[in-house]
């Protein structure tokens, strides 16, 4: 059997350890990808330090993650092995009414996310769906590409799809102003002030 390298977090004594473990097969409709760059998203500081939970046992954490094509579980049209992608973190459940009437995986009802629910990329290989895969172009370095997956693309659907910022949109106030919040000693925050 092949075994990977994985930082494994156990729940029961909240410490995360490196290991050997299997490497995951993929089946029809999955992908291993070779992770090249995963980050540390705050989320992930937030399961290890408790904050967050997973319901399972042990898990792999990071989802902020770029790799490239390692083994398709069948022939997939437009994907094979060597291409170089950034992983979507969610993974639809494929059983809720969304999932059932062919509605995007963000629509799903019970999404399930890579690190909380199935095994994260902090890992040397990660099994995700193929349709969590997108492809990142030559030109961009894979330790780059990682970031999209929530740094930039969580902001981003924030600002154009929640808050339905369009260009040249005014948003918030025009000045700003730091001040040292008197509930937290030590820090500061971005306040805004209004302006007469």
């Amino acid at each position: 059997m092949r075994t990977m390298r994985a930082a494994r977090f156990t729940s029961a004594t909240g410490k995360l350890t490196l290991q050997d473990v299997p490497v995951p097969r993929p089946r029809p409709g999955q992908a291993l990808v070779k992770v090249a760059a995963c980050g540390i998203c705050h989320s992930d500081l937030s399961l290890i330090g408790g904050v967050f939970t997973t319901t399972l046992p042990a898990i792999t954490p990071g989802h902020e993650a770029a790799g490239v094509i390692e083994e398709l579980g069948a022939p997939t049209a437009g994907w094979q092995r060597g291409d170089r992608v950034v992983l979507h973190a969610g993974r639809a459940c494929g059983d809720c009414p969304a999932c059932i009437s062919g509605a995007a995986a963000d629509d799903c009802e019970r999404i399930e996310i890579m690190a909380f629910d199935f095994d994260g990329a902090w890992a040397e290989y990660v099994l995700v769906p193929v349709t969590s895969l997108v492809r990142v172009p030559d030109g961009i370095p894979l330790e780059q590409a990682a970031v999209l997956a929530d740094a930039v693309s969580t902001p981003y659907a924030a600002v154009v799809d929640t808050a339905a910022v369009r260009p040249a949109e005014s948003v918030g106030s025009s000045t700003s102003v730091l001040r040292r919040p008197s509930c937290v000693p030590g820090t500061l925050s971005l306040a805004a002030s209004a302006t007469g």
